[in-house]
């Protein structure tokens, strides 16, 4: 895993810091453009950096609340088959099941926080909002 350097490090944080402030003022074309700028200044190989984890979450959850489920799942994928997830990464899988459950599809969603609960052993819900668990806890009934 390589180390981004500082400076690139601080101007992709920045265009997402950005891009979610844009995003509470529901200023969604500034919003996407800022994390979509952010993810492309983050070089090749993108999955393997030492910030890979949180730029991913960080894009995947700006278009999961855009509605941009499909590129959402097409970068968390990419992620989760690149090879440089850790057996313990429960956070891509939760993060899955997070895209699945905004779209509507419910088994699916359960089916991806049941692969992040089982690694995790419930901690990747915390700190989540709660109608993750309430689903997954009522869903596993």
């Amino acid at each position: 895993m390589n180390n981004l350097p500082i400076n690139l490090r601080e101007k992709i944080d920045n265009l997402y810091i950005a891009a979610f402030k844009a995003l509470e003022k529901k200023d969604f074309k500034i919003a996407k453009q800022q994390a979509e700028q952010a993810w492309d200044y983050l070089p090749e190989p993108k999955f393997d950096w030492d910030v890979t984890l949180s730029f991913v979450s960080a894009t995947c959850e700006m278009y999961r609340e855009l509605s941009l489920f499909e590129s959402s799942h097409k970068i968390v994928d990419e992620l989760i088959a690149s090879g440089h997830l850790d057996e313990y990464d429960d956070g891509p899988l939760f993060l899955k099941g997070t895209i699945y459950f905004e779209q509507g599809k419910k088994d699916e969603a359960k089916q991806w926080f049941d692969k992040a609960n089982k690694i995790s052993k419930g901690r990747c819900f915390a700190g989540e909002p709660k109608k993750y668990k309430a689903f997954f806890d009522e869903y596993a009934k």
